[in-house]
């Protein structure tokens, strides 16, 4: 278990440059099959999952950046993340996988060409993201972890994934849980609750945490709790993959076939809320995720986050709150 804290700018610049070199060594080992095939992500085919990989950059995290270091991080006019992203993977729908590629390394450079030319100030300046209110830092580890699962994805697909590697998993898993998930607590919701959540995972980035909640607030700790009234194990992949809704690609292309219902603007919002929905609820299933101790506590505190599905509708929220 890594603490993501102690990590500085040049720290996470070398694991980043050291997993994107690895990345590509993903890229060159797909075919031109292998690019077409399903995946775990939102019913999505290999080459689009490159497609958003790809234009992520420019529309979601180097826009929110530019204004964080501008002094302003408020969100942009537009940030509905899954319609945004949906809408510029069907622009590169037809588009080459060589031209991807070519477009996904400038991008990506010239993205890590600003994180590497900041001050350490700079990287602690207040940001805005979907989540609401972060630091620069978290623009950086998000767009990271983002794309760990995505390389996850590709290879998955292709019968070529082989597990997390620790090196980088670990700071992520860690940051993922300490400071991924108290941001999508909703405390409007935990009126008069009082809980603790143990945290026992295994695997790469495993290790344990303790979640509070208490008085309207919450917090977890690199540490497993006194005393607890619900236990969580699972492995630290699993757990993270259930979290952001991979699923079977069957479960994809089934959530595509029916994403008209609410209209053509929500779409991308069915898919994804069949596709998590799903996700953690065959985790739970196939017992890949075991929870123990006070079920009512469990329900309970399962309502008070924000989940993987419902980032529209938490994007708005805390857009509204300002």
């Amino acid at each position: 278990m890594t603490d993501f804290t102690r990590l500085t700018r040049s720290d996470w610049l070398g694991l980043a440059d050291g997993f994107y070199r690895h990345l590509d060594t993903t890229f060159a080992r797909l075919t031109a099959r292998g690019w077409e095939r399903r995946t775990a992500y939102l019913g999505w085919r290999a080459r689009d999952v490159l497609a958003h990989m790809t234009s992520a950059m420019p529309v979601n995290f180097r826009e929110v950046l530019g204004r964080a270091l501008a002094d302003n991080p408020t969100a942009p006019p537009e940030f509905d993340t899954f319609t945004r992203n949906a809408r510029e993977v069907r622009r590169r729908r037809t588009t080459p996988v060589a031209d991807l590629l070519d477009e996904f390394h400038r991008e990506l450079d010239a993205l890590l060409a600003l994180y590497r030319r900041m001050s350490d100030a700079e990287w602690e300046k207040p940001a805005w993201f979907f989540v609401g209110r972060v630091r620069v830092r978290t623009l950086f580890l998000v767009q990271l972890a983002d794309n760990v699962l995505h390389e996850r994805d590709l290879l998955a697909a292709n019968g070529a994934w082989r597990g997390l590697d620790a090196t980088y998993a670990a700071p992520l898993v860690d940051w993922f849980l300490r400071e991924y998930r108290p941001a999508t607590f909703r405390p409007e919701r935990a009126d008069g609750l009082r809980a603790t959540m143990r945290y026992r995972l295994s695997g790469p980035g495993g290790g344990e945490w303790s979640l509070t909640v208490a008085d309207g607030t919450c917090r977890v700790e690199r540490q497993a709790p006194t005393r607890s009234d619900v236990t969580l194990e699972a492995d630290a992949e699993q757990l993270f993959a259930a979290a952001q809704a991979r699923v079977a690609p069957w479960v994809g292309q089934l959530a595509r076939s029916v994403d008209w219902v609410r209209g053509p603007a929500r779409a991308e919002d069915v898919a994804a809320t069949l596709t998590g929905i799903a996700s953690l609820g065959w985790a739970l299933a196939l017992r890949r995720i075991r929870v123990t101790g006070n079920r009512a506590i469990a329900s309970r505190l399962t309502r008070v986050f924000w989940h993987f599905w419902e980032r529209t509708a938490m994007t708005q929220a805390n857009i509204a709150k300002g």
